[in-house]
C-alpha cells in the first residue's frame, strides 16, 4: 500500500494549493532525467578514451583517476563510471535504457558490477523498478543460474580480496576490505585473542576496535631495527604559536589527544624564519628525517596535477644537487615513484618555488604546461531532455525470498525440461 506522499498526484503549475505553485516532484523528475543523459554522454566518452588509451598521460595511473582529475569529480564516482564504461558492450539492454534516461548511473553500476552479462535482459525490467539498496541486496551472484554446460568464469575485480584504508572528511580513519573465507578467518581469530588478552590484562570493556589497534601495537613493537621503526612512527606537528596539533597527511588531532600524546612523546623542534624552516642547504644532499617530515607534511602526497599517491612517496630536488640545487625545503618536493621516474628520464619538468603556493610549473615531454585541474566549459543552452519522462523506482517493500527466481541462464532452463521429462517418464514406467 501507498501512503498519503507516494499516491498524491502532481500538483499542476499555477496551481493554487501550493506555495510558489511549482510542482517539486515534477522538477526532481526532470532534473534526474537530465542528469541520467548527461551521465550517460560521460560513459560514452569515458568509453572511447579506454579504446584510444586517450587517458593515458604524463604519470596517470589508471583512467579513473584521469576522470576525475578532468572532470573534477571524486575518484569514487570516477571508478563508477569507467567501470561502467568497461561493460557497456556486455548490457545492450540495461544501457540502452540508461541511455534514455531511464536508469540512473548508480543502478546501472549495480547491474553492470554485479550481475553477469548473459541475464542483461532478466534484470532490466527489476532495476527501472527497485532502488539503489534494493539493488545492491537482491544482485548477487549465489541469485543466478549460468550456464551448466560453461566452467564458472573467473571472479571479477570487485568481488576478489581487497582492502582500503584511509581518513574520512571528519578527520577520522577508517578500514574497508573484503578476504576470503579461510583468509579472513585468521583476521578474525587474531581479532579474537587480542581482545581476550585486553581483557585478562583488566581492559573488560575493551571493543574491536581497541583489539585492532593491539595487533597493530604489537607488530610495530617487533620492528628490531631502529631506523625501521623510526619510518614507520606516528609524527605529530605542533605549532608553537597556535597549538595547533596535526598528523603528517594534515589533519588535526584533538586537544584531547595533543594533550595526552604530549604527556609520553618525543618532542624534536624546527626552527624558522619567516614561515619557512631552517634547513641545510648545501652542507647535506641527503634530506634529514626532520626535513623530510616537514615536507611531507607540507605537500601531503604528490604535488603533480591530478595525481592521488599520498603513501610512500620521495623527496626530490627540483633544482638536482648536482647543478647546485640546496637541500632546502623550497627545492625539495613530494613525488611518487613513477612521476619521479618520469621526471628522471626527462619526460615531466618541474620548476618553481615549493614553499610558495601554486608557483611549481609542471610540463609534459614535449614542454607544455600541464593544467592543476580540468577546465569546464559553462553551459550555453537548458541540458537536455529525455524523450519519456523519468519515473523514479517504486520503493516498495522487497521480499528477497522471491527476487532472482527467473535470473537462470537459458541451458539451465534447457536442462531443467530435460530433467523434469526424464524424471516425468520414469514415473509412468511400470
Amino acid at each position: 500500500m501507498y501512503d498519503l506522499v507516494m499516491s498524491r498526484r502532481p500538483t499542476p503549475i499555477g496551481s493554487p494549493d501550493g506555495p510558489g505553485a511549482v510542482d517539486i516532484e515534477h522538477e526532481i523528475s526532470e532534473i534526474a532525467g537530465a542528469l541520467n543523459l548527461i551521465n550517460s554522454r560521460l560513459v560514452k566518452v569515458a568509453e572511447r578514451a579506454l579504446e584510444r588509451g586517450e587517458w593515458i598521460g604524463h604519470g596517470i595511473h589508471s583512467p579513473a583517476q584521469w576522470l576525475a582529475w578532468k572532470a573534477g569529480m571524486s575518484p569514487q564516482h570516477a571508478k563508477q563510471i569507467v567501470q561502467i564504461a568497461e561493460q557497456r558492450a556486455s548490457f545492450p539492454l540495461v544501457i540502452d535504457a540508461f541511455d534514455r534516461g531511464e536508469l540512473t548511473v548508480d543502478q546501472v553500476h549495480v547491474v553492470v558490477t554485479r550481475a553477469p552479462a548473459w541475464a542483461d535482459d532478466r534484470v532490466l525490467h527489476f532495476t527501472k523498478n527497485a532502488s539503489v539498496v534494493q539493488l545492491r541486496r537482491a544482485i548477487r551472484a549465489g541469485r543466478f543460474e549460468g550456464d551448466p554446460d560453461q566452467p564458472d568464469p573467473e571472479p571479477r575485480r570487485e568481488d576478489r580480496e581487497r582492502l582500503s584504508t584511509g581518513n574520512t572528511d571528519q578527520g577520522r580513519w577508517r578500514i574497508n576490505g573484503e578476504l576470503d573465507i579461510e583468509r579472513g578467518s585468521i583476521v578474525d581469530n587474531a581479532l579474537s585473542e587480542a581482545r581476550d588478552s585486553l581483557f585478562e590484562q583488566g581492559h573488560t570493556d575493551a571493543t574491536w576496535a581497541d583489539a585492532l589497534v593491539e595487533i597493530a601495537q604489537r607488530s610495530l613493537d617487533a620492528v628490531a631495527a631502529e631506523s625501521r621503526r623510526e619510518r614507520f612512527k606516528t609524527w605529530v606537528h605542533l605549532s608553537a604559536d597556535t597549538g595547533d596539533a596535526t598528523l603528517t597527511a594534515g589533519w588535526r588531532i584533538p586537544m584531547a589527544v595533543r594533550d595526552r600524546v604530549l604527556c609520553d612523546g618525543q618532542i624534536q623542534p624546527v626552527w624558522e624564519r619567516d614561515g619557512v624552516p631552517f634547513s641545510v642547504g648545501r652542507s647535506q644532499r641527503i634530506v634529514p628525517d626532520r626535513t623530510r617530515r616537514i615536507v611531507e607534511h607540507r605537500d601531503r602526497g604528490c604535488r603533480v596535477p591530478g595525481c592521488t599517491a599520498d603513501r610512500f612517496v620521495e623527496i626530490h630536488h627540483i633544482i638536482h644537487w648536482l647543478n647546485d640545487g640546496p637541500t632546502d625545503t623550497w627545492n625539495l618536493i613530494c613525488l611518487c615513484p613513477k612521476h619521479h621516474r618520469m621526471h628522471h628520464q626527462g619526460r615531466l619538468g618541474i620548476t618553481g618555488n615549493a614553499d610558495q603556493k601554486c608557483d611549481l610549473t609542471f610540463t609534459d615531454w614535449q614542454g607544455r604546461a600541464i593544467d592543476p585541474a580540468g577546465q569546464p566549459i559553462l553551459p550555453t543552452g537548458p541540458p537536455p531532455q529525455p524523450v519519456v519522462p523519468y519515473q523514479h523506482p517504486c520503493g516498495e517493500r522487497m521480499d528477497l525470498n522471491w527476487v532472482g527466481l527467473g535470473w537462470a541462464h537459458d541451458n539451465a532452463l534447457k536442462h531443467r525440461r530435460q530433467q523434469a521429462r526424464q524424471r516425468s517418464a520414469a514415473d509412468w514406467m511400470p
